[in-house]
């Protein structure tokens, strides 16, 4: 945590009230997303007990498995949750834009559940069903393994920072504000939400405290709260279980009902106070940025859209010891991409990484706007120096890559040194683009004297990481036969595992 995100949290416990962290919001909010608030049963993994899900606030769909040991009544539930989820999906899949193998979906799905613990669920919920068999001994409808593989790509993407296809409202919410609690306790989104926009006639530390109580606020998800469970869960599910084996239809719709009436009661105040959050989210500014990386969603979803058009096959239950290198690059590079486009956006993130020594800004107190070099071709290019003098702490060494959000777009520099001056520092750059083609530099994209101006580290473009191929891959990070039951002749890079029925 930085010296300005710790202050904020000091003034938000001082002042009982939120502190807003950013100027915008920095991630898409979708006109018409998803919601789903899945519930799932302590102790059980991979055990749906519920979900409510709709893309309006007053259209929301309650699923509930009675039974969440039966298998039967688990995948009927993930059918009936596919089939909504499926249908979204797809009224995105219309209107391509662009032409031959450029043409992409304009816009992207986007699922919103109330915490990090709502996507785990949601992964479990992904790996249940998508390697289920639609033939033969324990087939499931054709919707359960599309809905898992879909799931799974979602949940996949939502890894990568900067995405919005699935999102945790949470996560979003403290994306934008500090409040006076642990990171931990900002998963609680009912008292995150007590923080932000405590309700009519609460105080923060009222609405603190019915967030606390499970009985006036039941937990977020996607585990129901153990009073909830030992007291009214266990002998609801009792009585179903008893009406079933007797095979009594009245008491069976009986205690059906009651059980459903019972998870309703716990979810829908956690839908009713999402779609609140949403609400309040969309008051925030959206970042310039934020269009950037909803078109690389686009084409993620576009990409996957037409492997599943082709037949491809579900995703690995765990990746190879490549592709998981791979994907911790991807990650990596999305994390430095994200972190540098909030810097350059928003004012309160730059302040914050200056704060750190990450960015800084001060005053032009030296220019050459005429310095040239001469490149290995002998051709004579434009390479203006400058020096800035600041009073932030710099921790960036000579050669850092750099681009300023003070100065216009292309413009990019590189540290030259960076030296003491009593208690500030002179750091003298060299500006290598967005300067036009001419010889001389366009007018206002070399900085002068008493300009002010900022700098951050620019991520830039960097190759792929280069990997051996399956066949070279060390003993040591394979695959065996004995581990998986895989063929030991098949590849490392194999699409996908064989579909199996095991719970």
């Amino acid at each position: 945590m930085s010296m300005l995100s710790a202050l904020a949290h000091v003034q938000a416990t001082e002042s009982m009230q939120a502190v807003p962290l950013t100027a915008f919001r920095h991630r898409r909010l979708s006109s018409r997303p998803l919601v789903i608030i899945p519930l799932v049963m302590a102790g059980e993994a991979g055990a749906p007990l519920a979900a409510m899900v709709g893309s309006a606030r007053r259209k929301g769909t309650l699923l509930v498995v009675a039974q969440p040991r039966n298998r039967d009544q688990r995948f009927a539930f993930a059918a009936s949750l596919g089939r909504t989820v499926i249908d979204y999906i797809d009224s995105f899949r219309q209107g391509r834009r662009g032409g031959g193998g450029h043409s992409r979906y304009p816009d992207t799905p986007q699922i919103l559940v109330p915490n990090h613990g709502g996507i785990k669920a949601l992964a479990d919920l992904g790996r249940m069903c998508r390697f289920r068999s639609t033939s033969g001994p324990h087939a499931v409808p054709d919707v359960v393994p599309e809905f898992g593989m879909w799931l799974t790509f979602l949940v996949d993407r939502a890894e990568q920072a900067g995405t919005s296809m699935l999102l945790p409202v949470t996560g979003i919410l403290a994306e934008h504000w500090a409040t006076g609690q642990s990171t931990l306790e900002d998963q609680n989104l009912a008292s995150l939400m007590a923080w932000i926009a405590p309700p009519a006639g609460l105080s923060v530390e009222q609405a603190m405290a019915d967030a606390e109580n499970p009985d006036v606020c039941p937990p977020a998800g996607p585990a129901t709260s153990p009073e909830f469970d030992n007291r009214d869960l266990a002998p609801a599910i009792k009585r179903f279980d008893t009406a079933r084996t007797l095979g009594d239809l009245r008491a069976l719709a009986a205690a059906e009902s009651d059980l459903r009436e019972l998870i309703a009661g716990q979810i829908q105040p956690t839908w009713r106070m999402t779609w609140e959050a949403i609400a309040l989210l969309r008051s925030v500014p959206e970042a310039p940025r934020t269009i950037k990386r909803f078109e690389r969603d686009c084409a993620a979803f576009t990409s996957y859209s037409d492997y599943r058009d082709s037949g491809g096959l579900p995703q690995r239950k765990r990746d190879t010891a490549i592709g998981a290198a791979q994907r911790l690059g991807w990650l990596e590079r999305a994390l430095a991409e994200f972190e540098s486009d909030m810097a350059f956006d928003d004012p309160f993130v730059l302040a914050d990484r200056r704060s750190a020594g990450e960015a800084f800004a001060g005053t032009v107190v030296e220019a050459e706007p005429s310095r040239t070099v001469t490149t290995a071709s002998n051709r004579r290019v434009p390479r203006p120096r400058v020096t800035i003098r600041t009073q932030d702490p710099v921790r960036l060494a000579a050669d850092t890559k750099l681009l300023s959000p003070s100065m216009p777009s292309g413009h990019k520099a590189v540290i030259v040194s960076v030296l003491p001056d009593g208690d500030a520092t002179l750091v003298t750059v060299e500006v290598t683009g967005g300067m036009g083609r001419a010889r001389v530099p366009a007018r206002g994209s070399v900085p002068v004297p008493d300009q002010r101006i900022a700098y951050l580290p620019d991520p830039g473009w960097r190759p792929a990481p280069q990997f051996p191929g399956s066949d070279r891959t060390p003993w040591t990070h394979s695959a065996t036969a004995g581990e998986t039951g895989a063929d030991p002749a098949a590849p490392e890079d194999a699409a996908a595992e064989e579909w199996g029925n095991e719970d």
